[in-house]
């Protein structure tokens, strides 16, 4: 029995139209798709141009400043380990519990654009404190922000820094792309205390690198106060009005370890080194000479950290320090723990590797 041509025609029919409707099917899956990742799936862009970055810190406040786009109102909030809240003005947190860390973020417009933490000062001088040292570091280049990840991860207190903070040197134009971009993630969580090395000085004496970082005083020339820390950061070739400031600060001082940072090594006989000495300094930090290094000259552990991003220069440049006890062309940064009444000393690679510890 033949079949009926209408059949046969009605069922072309229905396949035309169901082709059809899978068609129009597939271009409206096709449209919702494009227009989800054009309008709705992809975010805007950072309105931060730099920053935010923490800049101070004390047993009860901290600072951050920061740079956004069309000077956007930023909201500033925090909440500590211990259940407390904080909101900020004029980028300064207030009221704070000592000792205690605190996660941050900054919002514009109503949403958050970026986040951190902070840990504050504790009171107690027995209470355990870590921060980290890096020198000749600000190049820009894929070192340096292998360092910056190393720092991040480790959640320091605050990082010190022995100069060279930007190469070829410290100009405004230069350091969003020598300091403030490879060192971003650590900024938000741990202040960068900076003293300036020749590089630095160089470009207006160093004007531009100070009012970026928002250093608390002139030349890389200030002192830090943490707990059970002190720390005189006394610039790249300390004066004599630089030592006395420095004898004063660390006289009027009751932290139970203390410590200097200055960017060029110190030497046998150095008057510097003598003064520091007569203070029970702990260590000093140095930089300048890209290497790191572990000497005990006159008495005193000084430790270079020359090797946070720029890198080995001419081989007399990087020639090792007769009579150091560890000289190594590796790239790194120093990790610094203090607690139980002791001093660890830690050079980690910039794969985490720990090439030299020292206690004390």
């Amino acid at each position: 029995m033949e079949a009926d041509p209408r059949t046969f025609r009605r069922l072309r029919i229905a396949l035309v139209v169901v082709s059809m409707l899978c068609a129009l099917l597939v271009l409206a899956i096709a449209g919702i798709a494009f227009y989800w990742k054009t309008y709705l799936l992809e975010a805007r862009g950072d309105p931060f141009t730099r920053g935010p970055f923490i800049t101070r810190l004390t047993t009860d406040s901290a600072q951050l400043r920061w740079r956004v786009q069309d000077d956007a109102p930023v909201e500033l909030r925090a909440v500590g380990a211990d259940g407390s809240r904080a909101s900020a003005g004029d980028g300064r947190f207030s009221g704070l519990t000592p000792g205690t860390r605190y996660a941050w973020t900054a919002a514009v417009g109503r949403v958050v654009r970026a986040s951190g933490s902070f840990h504050t000062a504790p009171v107690s001088r027995d209470a355990p404190v870590s921060f980290d040292v890096i020198g000749d570091y600000g190049s820009g280049n894929d070192h340096e922000y292998a360092i910056g990840r190393l720092l991040a991860a480790q959640l320091p207190d605050f990082v010190l820094t022995a100069g060279d903070n930007s190469y070829l040197f410290g100009a405004s134009f230069l350091l969003d792309r020598n300091i403030f971009g490879p060192l971003r993630a650590v900024m938000r969580n741990a202040p960068l205390f900076a003293t300036l090395g020749d590089h630095d000085l160089f470009w207006r004496g160093g004007d531009d690198v100070e009012q970026a970082l928002d250093l608390p005083g002139e030349d890389g020339h200030y002192a830090v106060h943490y707990g059970p820390v002190t720390v005189v950061l006394m610039g790249h070739d300390p004066s004599p009005a630089t030592v006395r400031w420095a004898r004063a600060e660390l006289q009027r001082s009751t932290a139970p370890f203390e410590f200097a940072v200055v960017h060029r090594p110190l030497q046998s006989g150095s008057p510097v080194l003598r003064m520091l000495k007569a203070e029970h300094v702990s260590a000093v930090f140095a930089g300048h000479l890209h290497r790191y290094e572990r000497r005990t000259v006159d008495g005193v552990l000084n430790l270079t950290v020359g090797t946070s991003g720029q890198g080995p220069g001419g081989l007399e440049f990087t020639k090792r320090t007769a009579g150091s006890e560890v000289s190594l062309l590796d790239y790194g940064a120093l990790r610094v723990d203090v607690a139980g009444g002791r001093v660890r000393y830690s050079f980690l690679d910039e794969r985490g590797r720990v090439l030299d510890e020292v206690s004390q």
